[in-house]
């Protein structure tokens, strides 16, 4: 059967979307508030969810809260902040045992609901912010989190080219923020901030398990009533950039690091919005998207020019990298064999295999993510972002689809942006 989400206006203003799935023993109760990514928003919406996790109104201690949590059938909860194209999610999450399970008609699913109320609109607070002791340590931790990608130099690599390539446009925002921007947050401006999120956000509540969509539009308007909100609707993500010129931009910088990471960030012109989105997948899966690939075959195996070689995309910006660990002297030979990897798939080098595995990786993939509650809200909450709503059926059909015309045909457009080589300092190996 495919799963389909059901959708319905809540009085509140939000969007309720339920998929009826009978297959899982717990049922995801879970909310999304989303907001433009931005340099002014995106600490404090990175701080927020952290903070609010520690502690409700009505159990205002962590322990204490946790132990609630235990004593419902091991309930858990979460709370963070993602990241599509130029869209900041805040998101929350709620997981209660099937009540198919217990004798108690739908009481968890409706605990499920008013737990989520409270992990979102009741925080612990102190005076008239949010609890004091809460917001300074997650203050530090979010401070650690930002700091701690250096400790992954790939990672930090990866990010690097983003803020680079993306330099004039809000995507290249972190979605964890800045460290800079944490020290003047105080419990009484990340309360202020709370309270405007929870007004003016738009918000999408998802419930994916063994329940009616009658149902849970009841819980949810229950759970939530009186819920004061300002009438907003979501705009699809801006997924335009600049044009890359003809000559990418060459970046290098040196770190006392033992091993060269290079990051080519490229752009497609073609988005989850886009009918050659499928085929997009297909380019990459083909270039560098599995072991079978381009890639990982002629760069790391073959030529022997990389630790490590593969490719992603970003699918609302509409945009590709590769990643490699490469020798420090390797730079200039890597970069032409994966162009040159590029160029093949453009051309239509592509042998029968390569589709044919490509195809049964794609499948897979979305196999695995049918089996998954928050894999299936993912890509809802893309389809959202995107305006363009997509079931896990429909992407898997089309994927069948896809011919090798359509691979060269995207492939085409795809062009090199930005090129971040992260190497050793200054005559630290080589010279």
């Amino acid at each position: 059967m495919e799963e389909v989400f059901q959708v319905e206006r809540l009085p509140i203003g939000a969007d309720l979307h339920t998929m009826r799935a009978t297959k899982f023993k717990t049922n995801l109760v879970a909310a999304v508030l989303q907001s433009d990514l931005s340099v002014d928003g995106a600490t404090r919406n990175a701080l927020l969810p952290q903070v609010l996790r520690r502690g409700t109104r009505r159990w205002p201690n962590t322990a204490d809260f946790m132990r609630n949590l235990d004593d419902l059938y091991g309930t858990s909860v979460s709370a963070d902040v993602a990241k599509r194209g130029e869209r900041h999610l805040l998101t929350f999450g709620v997981g209660v045992v099937n009540d198919a399970y217990l004798d108690g008609g739908d009481a968890m699913l409706r605990k499920g609901f008013g737990i989520l109320r409270e992990l979102m609109v009741e925080p612990a607070t102190e005076g008239s912010g949010l609890r004091a002791d809460y917001v300074a340590q997650e203050k530090t931790n979010l401070r650690r989190r930002i700091e701690s990608i250096l400790d992954n130099k790939q990672a930090y690599a990866f990010r690097r080219c983003n803020e680079e390539m993306c330099r004039t446009e809000s995507y290249a925002v972190s979605k964890l923020g800045r460290v800079e921007d944490i020290d003047p947050i105080t419990p009484d401006s990340l309360a202020h901030w709370h309270a405007r999120a929870i007004r003016e956000f738009p918000m999408d509540i998802f419930v994916i398990g063994d329940v009616e969509h009658t149902r849970a539009a009841e819980l949810a308007a229950e759970a939530f009533e009186g819920l004061a909100r300002r009438p907003c609707s979501v705009r699809p993500a801006s997924t335009r950039g600049p044009v890359p010129s003809s000559e990418p931009r060459r970046i290098v910088e040196r770190m006392p690091v033992s091993q060269g990471h290079l990051v080519m960030g490229y752009r497609t012109g073609v988005t989850f919005a886009s009918s050659d989105y499928p085929a997009l997948l297909f380019t990459n899966g083909v270039f560098g998207g599995y072991t079978h690939s381009k890639l990982f075959q002629n760069v790391r195996e073959r030529a022997s020019l990389a630790y490590f070689a593969s490719s992603g995309i970003e699918q609302t910006k509409g945009l590709m990298w590769v990643n490699a660990g490469i020798n420090f002297q390797a730079f200039g030979a890597a970069v032409g064999i994966i162009e040159e990897q590029l160029d093949d798939v453009r051309s239509g080098a592509i042998t029968e295999s390569e589709m044919e595995n490509t195809r049964r990786g794609l499948i897979r993939d979305i196999e695995m993510m049918r089996d998954q509650p928050s894999s299936l809200m993912d890509l809802a909450l893309t389809g959202i972002v995107n305006g363009c709503p997509m079931a896990a059926e429909h992407l898997k059909q089309r994927i069948s689809q896809v011919s090798v015309e359509d691979v060269t045909r995207v492939a085409r457009g795809i062009q090199l942006d930005t090129v971040y080589f992260l190497r050793d300092e200054e005559g630290a190996h080589h010279a």
